[in-house]
């Protein structure tokens, strides 16, 4: 199937624009893209519902690196709205039209949780939907903390907008805890009726989604607009947490754009630096900037992250959607692991990317600041990773559940993740409250580096058993020691020396076969950077503004000094 998506760019809302447009047009384009991607992967209920493999391809296509924009209304639409809309499907025949307007992008459906005064702590969102005699029900912002915040709702495109709003429940005054309701927000010309958009700047790094705030007032809502009973649940923060279930399935879609983005970034960056050359001394002959080992670091280094990430992303998907017997907080759990895993990679090797690219890197026509801002979102986006990181290594510390063991325990990387573990279990022991000072300071900031280094371990298990070519796999061995190399120092005798020659040896091992390994990426088709080509070039500077004449300009000068031989 991903082979396949190359045939969208023979569409023509797909053709490649360098030249200046307004954010207006970019968005605009982007919204039409995203119904063309939606519509050409043409997923079921049983792939939204059940996470079927079809469901994982589609977050690791490459049409991601043509228009992030696009896919990020891809993947909100159908994993947060649809997915939510999804388990009420069965019980209401009524959302049957809505559910396949969603799949079908008749309609754009964004996803309304977090607000301007709750980030991580949506739980205690101020919305509220208050019941009303006839069955309805009236939405309402009551502060302006309770904006809700980032979720796009402006009229545009002339699509559609119908969103899946989170607000407190009120029947009679009683809170019923958070649920979601189906709340129109414009018809893509004008807003509905007490509901108000104001669009925030873009954020930097390139093209961008239309990230608004949005209030609702005095809003009335059908008594169907609500999804679930409105009975008060035996547990509100059980309740909570079930409502919210597709937030982490979403840090796990998320997650694997990372996949992708770093395969055009080093596709880009190693083609560039065989391209780019430099004289070598005075009178020497220009040589490739590839030919220095400090060029080859990290295009080498991400490309070992690429050849693990593939059979990481396959196997963890495939236990997340399919073991029954996994605890939900471990399912939970494993897209927290894979989030920092690809988030590790992605952020460090985008941002040793883009350094070695020069200014080039830096401007986003050349793709590169993109990805990275991306990867920086995505690391706040479904959950902020180091949250996660804290409540997912509590868990584990306190045994409330396990995750899958190691398969091979005499590795290095799995000698690491034990380590970790047992220290920390160690210093847990004089720590009475997960919640005191003491967890605050000791544990909290070993929380994040403990879930990489299971992920880490889980990658290099799935790549080996997949068979990833054995020098791609030292080398990203080597590189996961890199990011905790004193334990290594303390516990396995491996020397700055000892480490340093290892990563000689796996990057000589790399070396030889760069451009199949470039090719073997399969995204050039992908790719739009300028840098990648003078063709390229000279196409951008078609495109551009461009300034000429013949003017003259005189330049006075005092005194009639001239050089001398």
């Amino acid at each position: 199937m991903e082979s396949s998506s190359a045939s969208l760019l023979s569409d023509r809302v797909f053709e490649h624009h360098y030249g200046d447009t307004t954010r207006l047009k970019d968005l605009e384009r982007s919204y039409a893209r995203a119904r063309a991607i939606g519509r050409w992967h043409s997923l079921t209920l049983e792939d939204v519902l059940h996470l079927t493999p079809k469901f994982w391809e589609c977050h690791q296509d490459r049409i991601i690196v043509r228009d992030t924009t696009a896919q990020i209304l891809f993947t909100i639409q159908l994993n947060l709205v649809a997915g939510t809309l999804a388990p009420f499907v069965f019980k209401r025949p009524d959302l049957e039209p809505l559910f396949k307007e969603i799949l079908n992008f008749d309609i754009t459906a964004p996803f309304m949780l977090n607000e301007v005064g709750h980030g991580c702590d949506a739980r205690n969102l101020e919305t509220t939907a208050t019941w009303q005699t006839d069955g309805g029900f009236i939405l309402n912002t009551p502060n302006p903390e309770a904006i809700k915040f980032m979720p796009p709702s402006m009229p545009i495109a002339g699509i559609r907008r119908i969103a899946i709003v989170m607000a407190r429940l009120l029947v009679k005054g009683e809170n019923r805890g958070i649920r979601p309701f189906v709340v129109p927000i414009n018809d893509g010309k004008q807003m509905c009726e007490g509901v108000h958009s104001w669009l925030l700047p873009s954020i930097a790094g390139g093209k961008m989604l239309d990230h608004a705030l949005t209030s609702f007032q005095h809003v009335r809502l059908p008594a169907n607009s609500m999804l679930g009973e409105l009975a008060k649940p035996d547990n509100l923060r059980d309740q909570y947490l079930s409502t919210i279930g597709r937030l982490g399935t979403g840090a796990l879609a998320l997650s694997l754009w990372m996949i992708p983005f770093l395969k055009c970034a080093t596709f880009i960056v190693g083609s560039y630096s065989q391209r780019r050359t430099v004289q070598q001394g005075a009178k020497g002959e220009r040589a490739p900037i590839i030919s220095f080992r400090t060029q080859q670091l990290p295009i080498m280094h991400s490309l070992a992250q690429i050849a693990v990430m593939k059979p990481f992303a396959d196997w963890l998907t495939d236990v997340f959607s399919n073991d029954v017997s996994l605890h939900p907080g471990a399912r939970h759990g494993l897209g927290v692991i894979l989030k920092n895993v690809f988030l590790f990679n992605g952020q460090g090797s985008l941002a040793s990317l883009i350094e070695r690219s020069g200014a080039q890197g830096m401007y986003p026509h050349n793709q590169l600041t993109t990805f990275e801002s991306l990867a920086r979102a995505t690391g706040i986006a479904e959950g902020e990773v180091l949250v996660l990181s804290i409540r997912l290594a509590t868990e584990l510390l306190i045994e409330r559940y396990k995750i899958p063991e190691a398969t091979m325990p005499n590795c290095l990387l799995a000698q690491h993740e034990a380590g970790i573990i047992v220290e920390l279990k160690d210093l847990q022991r004089s720590i009475k409250d997960h919640r005191s000072a003491e967890y605050n300071s000791y544990i909290l900031p070993h929380c994040r580096p403990m879930v990489l280094g299971i992920g880490q371990r889980m990658a290099y298990e799935a790549a080996a058993n997949a068979g990833v070519d054995p020098s791609l796999l030292a080398l990203y061995e080597v590189g996961a020691i890199k990011s905790d190399p004193s334990w290594y120092v303390e516990n396995q005798g491996l020397s700055r020396a000892a480490q340093f020659e290892l990563e000689r040896k796996a990057l000589d091992g790399v070396l030889p076969r760069l451009d199949e390994h470039l090719r073997d990426l399969d995204i050039e088709s992908f790719c739009t950077a300028p840098m990648l080509s003078m063709d390229r070039v000279e196409g951008l500077m078609t495109a551009i503004p461009s300034f000429t004449g013949s003017a003259h300009v005189d330049v006075s000068f005092s005194g009639g000094y001239a050089p001398k031989l």
